[in-house]
């Protein structure tokens, strides 16, 4: 097993790795600037370069610090354009709403994009009183208001909100009084940003004049158009604790799904040409080839592009979240390799996925969604394979437990470390909860997309709805039994960031020694444990 059969990989770590250098020095105020870093390693690639030709190997380290520089310069340039050093005397602002009031304990949260021309752009956190007026804003709509804006501060949070905030593109926050803020009309045609959040709360709004409401309402939210806001803190805490937040997702389940019933009103025949055929006529048409008419062809390619043009429509007008751009980037290459004809390779897709995403946003690395999503899948393609060869039962209730159990088993192991660093917390009843999660989950999901279009039709959307309602009301009530058995949540945490990168090393060490029967590969897991709890003594001591 070599890091070389994943070439995608091999340019994805250095480009984290250039990432997190840049994050330590800007964040760390240390006195080489991360320009100075930049510089060293562009020396580096130029002298590797030199010399490239009497040592070829160079060629591959040469390329790997190409992508350190890469995520150190992408993540500085864009960390230097979200900080913004705010005036300390107050100003009146300007700017366009971009987010529905977001109800808080004694205000209401807009996402302001500032208009004025010295901070055009810049994405801040407005909170206004509760009152009529905050509540009937708009997207699209504009602003005007009169304050101090802060820097994004973490005080009194209980997590690091300022590089919660800074990561999602938000560069300051402003409470302001009803007398200090005025609200205009739409300044010209509305975004496509806030036209795709118009349109989830049209959809939304469909739901409930269906018969959507309370817990169905907020789950068919979540899990259709990933609107989060409908969930009860009741709802977020069962899953939660349960284990399985992560359904609430729109995620790969969803993205295979919907794929599915494209294909399914796609069938294969339509894309195959038949001589003297209508598609054979119509490609002549638009090829100018006469020979299309006579001789029959295949234009599977087709039906692949218009499932993917649909579905990347869907994931951005849902908001494009972190989940299902990583699904569906994978889903992507492998429609293109199978339109090719060629056979793909899973971590490839998802290392390709992870590369585009940092590329495009450096720092949605330290997105918790970001890591949660990748860590699943990357260990469920590593470890599910290996642990489904360890057993295979005949039984057909026994063989579904078993698979289920093994997914389960590997997407734990991917996410526990970021789990207990963030939530300092374990779910223990994970496994017997995915049991019966992922199946009701699976029609839970399929019967929300039906329902846009047995929606229109009052029998059929009448028998939808009590369905879902039913469904997701057992699926509630069973994980919340299994919350209240002993001991389902346990306390435990990891408080530093590179107890996560050696528990990581650990797992792969161990993985590695398992398919090459190297006994080196445990002295090297070993050696990871011994780094590890010396690192920690040290600190104890220099603390």
């Amino acid at each position: 097993m070599r890091l070389q059969d994943w070439p995608s990989l091999r340019l994805v770590f250095p480009l984290i790795a250039g990432i997190i250098i840049s994050d330590t020095i800007l964040n760390t105020r240390a006195d080489v600037p991360v320009w100075c870093f930049f510089a060293i390693i562009a020396t580096l690639i130029a002298l590797i370069l030199i010399f490239s030709d009497r040592h070829p190997r160079f060629s591959g380290l040469c390329l790997s610090l190409s992508f350190v520089a890469v995520g150190t310069l992408s993540y500085t340039i864009q960390m230097n354009r979200v900080k913004v050093e705010w005036p300390r005397r107050w100003a009146i602002y300007h700017g366009v709403v971009n987010s529905y009031p977001l109800e808080r304990e004694r205000t209401y949260r807009l996402e302001v994009s500032l208009t004025d021309s010295l901070y055009r752009a810049r994405n801040i956190y407005l909170y206004l009183p509760k009152d009529s007026a905050a509540q009937s804003l708009l997207p699209g709509q504009t602003i005007t208001f009169d304050g101090k804006i802060n820097k994004p501060s973490s005080e009194g949070a209980g997590f690091d909100y300022a590089s919660y905030l800074l990561s999602h593109g938000v560069s300051g926050t402003l409470r302001v009084q009803a007398k200090d803020w005025w609200a205009g009309q739409s300044d010209g045609p509305l975004s496509l940003k806030n036209r795709c959040i118009r349109f989830r709360r049209s959809i939304m709004a469909k739901y409930r004049e269906w018969g959507l409401q309370g817990n169905a309402l907020a789950v068919v939210s979540a899990v259709s158009l990933g609107e989060k806001r409908q969930l009860s803190e009741g709802l977020r805490e069962v899953y939660s604790t349960s284990g399985v937040s992560h359904v609430l997702a729109v995620s790969g389940l969803h993205v295979g799904i919907m794929c599915c019933f494209l294909y399914f009103l796609l069938p294969s025949f339509l894309f195959r040409i038949r001589p003297g055929g209508m598609i054979a006529r119509l490609c002549r048409v638009v090829s100018g080839r006469k020979d299309m008419l006579e001789l029959g062809a295949d234009v599977f390619w087709l039906r692949e592009l218009i499932v993917m043009l649909v579905m990347w429509s869907y994931a951005f007008a849902i908001g494009m979240p972190v989940s299902i751009t990583r699904s569906l980037i994978m889903f992507s290459i492998v429609a293109v390799c199978r339109a090719v004809e060629h056979e793909g390779s899973a971590l490839n897709s998802l290392g390709l996925a992870a590369l585009f995403m940092l590329v495009v946003n450096p720092s949605a690395i330290f997105d918790m969604s970001f890591q949660l999503s990748f860590s699943a899948v990357l260990f469920i393609v590593i470890l599910t394979p290996p642990l489904l060869e360890l057993w295979n039962p005949k039984n057909v209730v026994v063989r579904y437990i078993w698979r289920v159990s093994a997914l389960s088993i590997s997407a734990q192991i991917g996410t526990t470390p970021i789990i207990m660093y963030h939530f300092s917390s374990f779910s223990t009843y994970v496994l017997l909860a995915n049991l019966f999660v992922v199946p009701l989950m699976f029609v839970i999901v399929a019967l929300s997309m039906s329902l846009w279009i047995t929606g229109w039709i009052a029998p059929l959307r009448d028998i939808t709805v009590n369905l879902l309602t039913w469904m997701i009301d057992t699926l509630t009530l069973l994980l919340t039994r299994v919350t209240s058995l002993p001991y389902s949540h346990l306390e435990l945490s990891i408080s530093k960031g590179w107890h996560i990168i050696a528990f990581y090393a650990v797992i792969i060490c161990i993985y590695l020694w398992y398919k090459e029967a190297r006994s080196h590969r445990l002295v090297q897991a070993l050696a990871c444990v011994a780094i590890a709890s010396v690192l920690g003594m040290i600190q104890n001591f220099v603390v």
